[in-house]
């Protein structure tokens, strides 16, 4: 049995603000979306948080992200203004442009961003966006952005355009449309090309397109122990829950880390660090009704589906946030 974790320096990560988002893409990994009340933090949370990060990781590279942080934009700016009061590094902003409503608006909202110290932004580009919303808005946001930002818009990811460009940009995407013309293998290149890791409703995503392993297969070389000590790509809520590297629906608190933390509290983690620990993890589950279904794309994907039922039959500190395990966040998936 592993007795406890250690974490390294944190590298780098992302502050979330929230997983509201007015999207429900079908590859995201945190499951946001409309729905999601959770992770938004108040101004004196906000506060708490960036003071913890100063403390505990000021040599980190930051973002902020979501769900969409422009949906409060007050909130965000108040996230700028702490992270450059305090010295922090913040590399760009995450947003998907779905606040974009003309040219003069982007500009507008971008230059009072720069102006209390944002540098970039980082614009979401790829089919699994503009399903829901209409490139036009995605373009303005980028000319805008190269307006007014000393480094401009980190666009993520450039070679999607051509694809999306196939249909009308001033309406949403029609994304079945568009896979029925080149088939599922080209469904499931889009994953590819993106670099989706196969969890929350990404891994439905890889499994609907033709990525399908029996459970005991889906277990095997799980990369969880590597997952879990990654510090290069974490993130933090609003709620000081801590995110290790892009393991979503697993929390710690941030006020423990860096460091060695005792996992007596966090049976899930504890399991999962062992010797085919995501095995086991599936195993303990059984016991409590767990019943996997025929078909894993990946780990990840089996992970979050014994999570699922863990968080609802078994609840423990280190499942969360609640609202990933809302059944309207992980469609595709029974508890």
């Amino acid at each position: 049995m592993v007795d406890s974790l250690t974490v390294g320096p944190l590298v780098g990560g992302g502050l979330v603000l929230g997983y509201a988002c007015p999207s429900m893409c079908r590859h995201c990994l945190y499951a946001c979306g409309p729905h999601r009340k959770d992770g938004k933090p108040t101004l004196r949370e906000l506060e708490g948080i960036l003071d913890l990060l100063a403390e505990r990781a000021p040599n980190a590279r930051y973002h902020i992200g979501g769900g969409e942080p422009l949906l409060d934009r007050a909130l965000l700016r108040r996230a700028i203004m702490g992270m450059r009061d305090r010295g922090l590094s913040l590399e760009y902003v995450e947003t998907n442009a779905a606040w974009v409503s003309s040219p003069q608006q982007a500009v507008e909202v971008l230059a009072e961003l720069e102006s209390i110290g944002l540098r970039c932004v980082l614009v979401s580009v790829s089919p699994f966006h503009a399903e829901h919303i209409p490139f036009q808005k995605t373009r303005t946001l980028i000319e805008a952005a190269r307006r007014v930002l000393p480094s401009g818009a980190f666009v993520w990811i450039q070679e999607f355009v051509p694809d999306i460009l196939t249909q009308p940009e001033d309406q949403p995407l029609n994304f079945e449309a568009l896979v029925d013309e080149r088939g599922d293998p080209y469904a499931l290149s889009l994953a590819l090309r993106y670099g989706l890791v196969p969890g929350g409703r990404a891994g439905r995503y890889f499994e609907h397109y033709g990525r399908r392993l029996g459970w005991k297969d889906a277990a095997r070389n799980a990369p969880c122990s590597n997952r879990l000590i990654d510090t290069s790509h974490f993130h933090v809520d609003g709620q000081a829950r801590y995110v290790p590297g892009l393991c979503a629906g697993i929390v710690l608190p941030l006020e423990v880390l860096p460091g060695q933390v005792n996992l007596k509290a966090y049976p899930v983690i504890r399991t999962l660090l062992e010797r085919d620990g995501l095995e086991k993890l599936v195993l303990q589950a059984m016991h409590l009704g767990f019943e996997p279904k025929e078909h894993y794309s990946a780990p990840c994907d089996l992970c979050t589906h014994v999570r699922l039922h863990l968080y609802k039959n078994r609840p423990t500190a280190d499942l969360g946030p609640e609202g990933f395990y809302d059944p309207r966040s992980l469609v595709g998936f029974k508890g």
